[in-house]
């Protein structure tokens, strides 16, 4: 009989972890993985993974020695002596506890707030840039639209909406805001969008690559997704009529086959997908695949019933840093309604979301957790991007240009 959480965290607790090449990096990634919020099964875990995958892991399991353990486990003095069961308390003593941490981690994050039009969803979009100052975690700028950071430079994407009430289509449009090439806000304001009773609203950006969702005005539930590079959402904005089948995108075999890992057997031209947001990381999804389904069929809508994870990983380059440094065990502990989080590759800067606002903590600053920078969500308010600089020579560059674009004053549109 296979065992369920609760009987693996018993066999957990019940003696030295270190036996067999089981040491305390496994025991934590099993730990994570217990903590983590259950999510919806993937494709290929749907296709023939759900009783063999259950089984390798539990042979994996028994090979690293867990039919070792003893019940009822070692003595208390031999528990006190064990550093692999010291490992969760020891980690949490860390948290909050170092008198001389330094914050130095700036965090750019994009907001997508949703309103509905006639069965049409309409969006709006913010970012706040979460930066140190004076010795604390601050938004120390922020502002209308999407603001990310690519190559040397930033880019901003805007939403335009247009049409009469109860018709309302809205366009992304995206232009490069700074450095050498860069449009000033009057230019910006006149760059051409065409309404082609389209709707569009984004779902990830981060470094190159955006996700987009699309449907017609006139078939709401309809949906199309694709993810393209920033520079394909700007020249797509002047399209002439909305086609599907002309719009300009990254194929997902192409993403995968550029990654470190092997392709899985995805469906072949997998031309529509998305980049969205579960728990603790980015993920990929597209369409279930159905039987009989051909390539004639990868320009067609599908509704948000149809979309399923992949368990590929992403490669690095489209979704930047998404690595939680700490557990989700560790995170529940300190704000019990965590319904996501990220946390900086400085190991600095802990941010929390909830229902309702987001909570950032200096998690390694002696009493860090006592004030947290807390930032209100509007209703269903949800992060589209969350975009890091870690490196300090880099901090007052980015807290001055995203300043400059956000808040644009006289002196900055003349430079």
């Amino acid at each position: 009989m296979e065992p369920n959480d609760k009987e693996l965290r018993q066999q957990l607790s019940r003696g030295p972890l270190s036996r067999n090449g089981f040491d305390d990096r496994l025991r934590k990634r099993i730990e994570d993985a217990l903590d983590r919020p259950t999510r919806r099964p993937s494709f290929f875990a749907r296709v023939g993974w759900n009783g063999a995958g259950v089984a390798a892991i539990l042979g994996l399991l028994l090979a690293f020695g867990i039919w070792q353990w003893t019940v009822p486990g070692p003595s208390a003095e031999r528990f006190a002596e064990d550093p692999a069961m010291q490992t969760a308390t020891t980690q949490d003593a860390k948290l909050f506890s170092d008198a001389n941490a330094q914050i130095r981690s700036v965090l750019l994050l994009g907001l997508r707030e949703d309103r509905e039009d006639q069965g049409n969803v309409v969006s709006s979009y913010r970012t706040l840039m979460i930066a140190p100052q004076d010795g604390q975690f601050a938004v120390t700028a922020s502002g209308d639209g999407i603001v990310m950071p690519y190559k040397q430079n930033f880019w901003k994407i805007e939403a335009v909406t247009s049409g009469d009430k109860g018709t309302l289509s809205q366009t992304l449009k995206a232009y490069q805001a700074n450095g050498k090439g860069a449009v000033t806000p009057a230019q910006a304001e006149a760059i051409p969008v065409s309404d082609v009773g389209m709707v569009e609203r984004l779902t990830f950006v981060g470094n190159r690559y955006v996700s987009v969702v699309q449907n017609r005005v006139s078939a709401p539930n309809a949906q199309f997704r694709w993810v393209k590079h920033i520079e394909q959402l700007a020249a797509d904005a002047s399209r002439v009529s909305y086609e599907p089948t002309a719009e300009s995108h990254v194929m997902l075999e192409d993403v995968l086959k550029a990654g470190d890992t092997a392709t899985p057997s995805v469906q072949a031209h997998t031309e529509q997908w998305s980049i969205i947001r579960r728990t603790g990381n980015w993920t990929a999804a597209a369409e279930e695949a159905k039987d009989g389904k051909g390539a004639t069929d990868a320009f067609a809508p599908f509704d948000n019933e149809a979309l399923v994870e992949l368990s590929a990983p992403l490669p690095d380059e489209y979704k930047n840093y998404d690595t939680l440094s700490i557990s989700w065990s560790q995170i529940r502990k300190i704000v019990p309604q965590a319904e996501d989080a990220f946390t900086s590759p400085n190991e600095d800067m802990l941010a929390v979301v909830t229902g309702d606002q987001i909570l950032v903590y200096p998690y390694q600053q002696l009493n860090g957790r006592d004030h947290p920078l807390s930032i209100r969500l509007a209703d269903g308010e949800t992060v589209v991007m969350a975009q890091w600089t870690s490196n300090i020579k880099y901090v007052d560059n980015w807290k001055k240009q995203v300043a400059a674009i956000l808040n644009p004053t006289p002196e900055t549109q003349l430079q």
